[in-house]
């Protein structure tokens, strides 16, 4: 663990993580099994704001681009329990604590939702607070203006990524997951369920 957190502080201050980056850590992320990129992603995305996490998992792309389902629900599974969460307060908007979600749903276009209301091993007290934060900062947290992610993408990033996100979505449809629903569909599908919990 000694390793990623030395990692994880080296690349949070090399940022901004941006195309003609100065400081490369391709070689050493190389180097890392799946288990250590899983290890590394949930640091950094528990430790550091969202800013910060998009622009790793856009510039890093080899931190993801070989997982399978397995390795994505690992993921989610080592984000339990999530940060605590007060509908009244905004100091969370830019909490990194949600980028798996945001990774998934909003940049590679596959629902997640399925999977963690109905096949995760998490307690449903889990999913109750994963939905209450669903209900108020969802739409904000998990889905990603799609032109101004590919401005993004095109101004700061390699274009390999397009690719990248591409094959991941055609892969992890293969493997069983659905592509992104919409924000209200969710909120449907699932409030009978979990709102009378609040």
């Amino acid at each position: 663990m000694e390793k990623i957190i030395l990692l994880a502080n080296n690349l949070y201050e090399s940022q901004p993580l941006l195309k003609g980056c100065q400081v490369n850590y391709e070689s050493e992320l190389y180097k890392f099994s799946k288990d250590e990129k899983i290890d590394l992603l949930v640091y950094c995305f528990k430790k550091y704001d969202r800013a910060f996490n998009q622009s790793l998992i856009l510039y890093y792309i080899n931190l993801w681009e070989d997982f399978i389902r397995k390795d994505w629900v690992l993921l989610i599974t080592k984000m339990f329990p999530r940060e605590k969460f007060n509908k009244h307060s905004f100091k969370d908007i830019n909490s990194g604590w949600y980028c798996d979600i945001l990774l998934l749903n909003g940049i590679i276009g596959i629902n997640p939702f399925e999977l963690i209301f109905n096949d995760l091993e998490i307690s449903s007290e889990e999913k109750k607070l994963f939905f209450y934060f669903f209900k108020h900062r969802g739409e904000y947290s998990f889905y990603i203006n799609e032109r101004e992610l590919i401005e993004d993408i095109v101004n700061y990033y390699d274009l390999e990524v397009f690719q990248k996100i591409v094959i991941m979505k055609e892969k992890l449809i293969q493997e069983g997951f659905t592509p992104t629903v919409k924000y209200v569909e969710i909120i449907e599908k699932y409030s009978s369920f979990y709102a009378k919990h609040e």
